[in-house]
């Protein structure tokens, strides 16, 4: 809603953290908005005013944060650098024994390189709260 009814576009420097659901769901929901968009732009007058695609949208206004189990080299490989954030519950059981060495090792199999490891472990997250560089 915040991206087909153009909350995002009036408020261009709002953003969105999804926190505490998981990332892996992120790749095919952003080809559903982007169908979605494509099924019903040439009745829906909101959906013809967006001024970028709704994929678009979601990567310059929405970060997520990932389970310590969940992929994050394949994560941003599917839906860009721009989204994922690091998060952990460490110490407590649902964060895992060793979140950043299940990541990092999820990162080097898929070749992640140095700046988007950077994005991933603080500058999406600097960016969602504002923090500066």
């Amino acid at each position: 809603a915040l991206i087909y009814d153009q909350v995002f576009q009036r408020f261009p420097d709002l953003m969105c953290g999804v926190i505490e659901l998981g990332a892996t769901w992120v790749p095919g929901f952003l080809r559903i908005l982007d169908q979605g968009h494509t099924a019903f732009r040439k009745t829906e007058p909101l959906l013809q005013g967006l001024a970028a695609r709704p994929s678009e949208i979601f990567r310059r206004h929405v970060r997520v944060s990932l389970f310590p189990y969940e992929d994050a080299g394949w994560l941003i490989q599917q839906a860009g650098e721009e989204i994922f954030m690091f998060a952990s519950d460490f110490p407590h059981p649902e964060g895992g024994r060793d979140p950043i060495g299940r990541f990092d090792a999820t990162l080097d199999a898929s070749a992640i390189p140095a700046s988007q490891r950077d994005r991933f472990y603080h500058g999406n997250f600097s960016e969602l709260f504002r923090l500066e560089a």
